[in-house]
């Protein structure tokens, strides 16, 4: 192999590092125990074992446990002291110290998932695919009916809506939250409603009318023109002619808008309750009311990421397509 050829395989490499780097410091992290937070791991910790001299308070503050459904499940009535160890507890409860280790071991040495499984996370996934595939399938959608409108800028008038479109992109999410707020539940009465946050993802904006635009742009009009001479209307030419063609410009907006609606964390704490969050929300939501659960918080976001890269890898033909779409002719 050449020099040169070397020099590029090996920058190709340290690219590839740089970039799976965070996503393994991720995987890391998420089987990291919170109390060994603080301290760097470059591969998974070795767990410490379940001390008896342990106090059922720190174990229930720190790994996120159900202290009732640990009495429940030792068959202990009325109210524990949290500041007994577990010894103490067997001892005074006649309990046997292998009962209690065989229920808490494994949420302590695989804490996170746990956690996150127990807190709802595939509630939370479901939610979260339901709000993602509705506003790109329906923002998608809308966006090719208003690129076929403005598309050419025929009229006078189209250049001024498509620059009002383009407003969207300078106008911070925060500003406008109130108002939004105000119109969902106030006037459409869907607050709590999963409906609320896909309605604020369709709504009109800069992305999919600059994508969808410019695309319809490129058709020949002879098209439209032929479908017109044949006796058919306008909605013959959308369905049958238009929208048949629209694969490539989807697939550029749904790679761009899915990424983003899959995060999104400020439209569903602001319209959601926490029986109803998506997974960044879900996942903010979980890390302790006392203390700060980061085994939970990573595994969360660990979990989170594993459903939109297998979208990735399972649709990343259609993508790669779409992202040189145009590069090259013939």
């Amino acid at each position: 192999m050449k020099r040169h050829q070397l020099v590029l395989v090996g920058l190709l490499g340290l690219y590839c590092l740089i970039t799976l780097a965070p996503f393994y410091a991720l995987v890391v992290r998420a089987f990291t125990p919170t109390v060994q937070s603080t301290e760097f791991h470059l591969w998974l910790p070795d767990r410490r074992p379940l001390s008896m001299n342990a106090r059922l308070g720190d174990l229930a503050t720190i790994y996120s446990i159900d202290a009732r459904a640990f009495r429940q499940e030792m068959g202990i009535k009325g109210y524990v002291n949290p500041q007994l160890t577990l010894a103490q507890l067997a001892e005074t409860y006649e309990l046997e110290p292998e009962r209690i280790r065989a229920w808490l071991e494994p949420r302590v040495q695989y804490n996170g998932v746990l956690s996150v499984m127990e807190a709802g996370f595939l509630r939370s996934l479901l939610a979260t695919i339901f709000v993602t595939g509705v506003s790109v399938g329906v923002g998608g959608l809308l966006g090719i009916m208003t690129g076929s409108a403005l598309a050419g800028f025929r009229r006078p008038w189209h250049l001024f809506t498509y620059n009002l479109y383009m407003l969207n992109m300078i106008i911070p999410p925060m500003m406008v939250i109130l108002p939004q707020y105000l119109i969902m539940t106030k006037v459409l009465g869907l607050d709590d409603n999963y409906l609320s946050v896909i309605l604020i993802h369709i709504k009109g904006g800069a992305l999919s009318t600059m994508v969808f635009t410019s695309y319809i742009a490129t058709i020949p009009k002879e098209l439209r023109e032929s479908v017109q001479m044949d006796g058919g209307r306008h909605y013959h030419y959308f369905f049958y002619v238009l929208l048949p063609l629209m694969g490539t410009p989807f697939a550029v907006f749904a790679s761009i808008a899915m990424p983003w609606m899959w995060n999104d964390l400020l439209h569903p704490l602001v319209f959601l309750s926490p029986a109803k969050y998506t997974l960044p929300a879900f996942v903010a939501a979980i890390g302790g009311t006392y203390t700060t659960n980061y085994e939970a918080i990573f595994s969360g976001l660990m979990l989170s990421l594993i459903p939109i890269l297998l979208i990735y890898l399972v649709f990343q033909k259609m993508f790669v397509r779409s992202a040189v779409a145009g590069a090259v002719k013939g």
